[in-house]
């Protein structure tokens, strides 16, 4: 991607955000939040990409995957008032679908197309259900987006949790509560599959083990970096009580990290 086709880009982004503001000019709360995650899972993607030495413009492709990656969160929550895929749609899918509804692909090169839809339709994906069959040069910023939409997320909610516990956790997730107890399913199955799946969590807690497994599925080694650079491990485990379960859990990252 050239540096014109990306502030293209940039500019094709910002007007359709535009297009969900408020009279006033600002955006809805969880449309503002989702503005500026993608701001920043942008940044992190550059971020990873430079430290995987990658040419300049696939440099630039990786920062463009990340901003628009969300890019489906905005009719999501419009049509549906709720970011629960599981209630509504797959919002990568809708983000792929958006981006062509909206004439992205005419502003942009063929490959990095190709390249950006598979990284905005897969990016929200377990891992077990991402096609095998995708390309190598589609895969990598597919992984690249990933590892900065992880970061980021992360990031922020152990900001929030040790700010006020997450007050804003149940807007987002209607179906969790603000307590610090483990589900024992959850403790199960992180242990056993060293994934969790956002149906099984019942609380805060539960919530921030999903965020330790994450890191199970960290690709790069520049993602790492950056989490370690953070302290976002030792962030999450400091909110978590302290039981055998969670220390073998978290064991088992440091171990594998």
């Amino acid at each position: 991607m050239t540096k014109q086709k990306y502030i293209s880009l940039q500019r094709w982004f910002d007007r359709y955000v535009d297009g969900f503001r408020e009279p006033n000019g600002l955006l809805p709360a969880a449309l503002e939040l989702k503005y500026c995650h993608s701001r920043r899972v942008a940044e992190n993607a550059r971020l990873i990409a430079e430290g995987l030495d990658l040419a300049p413009a696939e440099i630039l492709l990786a920062e463009g995957c990340g901003l628009v990656h969300d890019i489906g969160r905005f009719p999501q929550y419009a049509i549906y008032g709720s970011f629960r895929d599981a209630d509504t749609v797959d919002h990568g899918i809708a983000g792929r679908q958006t981006m062509e509804k909206e004439g992205l692909p005419l502003l942009i090169d063929a490959g990095d197309w190709l390249r950006m839809a598979c990284a905005v339709e897969y990016h929200n994906r377990k891992k077990t259900d991402i096609p095998e069959d995708i390309q190598e040069n589609e895969r990598r910023f597919l992984n690249i987006i990933r590892d900065a939409d992880k970061l980021d997320i992360m990031d922020i909610v152990t900001q929030s949790v040790a700010r006020d516990g997450f007050r804003e956790l149940p807007d987002m997730l209607p179906h969790i509560s603000l307590n610090r107890e483990l589900t024992p399913l959850v403790m199960e199955e992180v242990l056993k599959i060293k994934t969790v799946s956002i149906g099984s969590l019942r609380t805060v807690a539960d919530f921030l083990v999903m965020l330790a497994s994450w890191f199970y599925d960290l690709n790069y080694a520049p993602s790492r970096s950056l989490a370690a650079k953070n302290h976002i491990l030792e962030r999450i485990e400091r909110e978590l009580p302290k039981t055998e379960t969670v220390d073998s859990l978290f064991r088992d990252v440091k171990d594998r990290l």
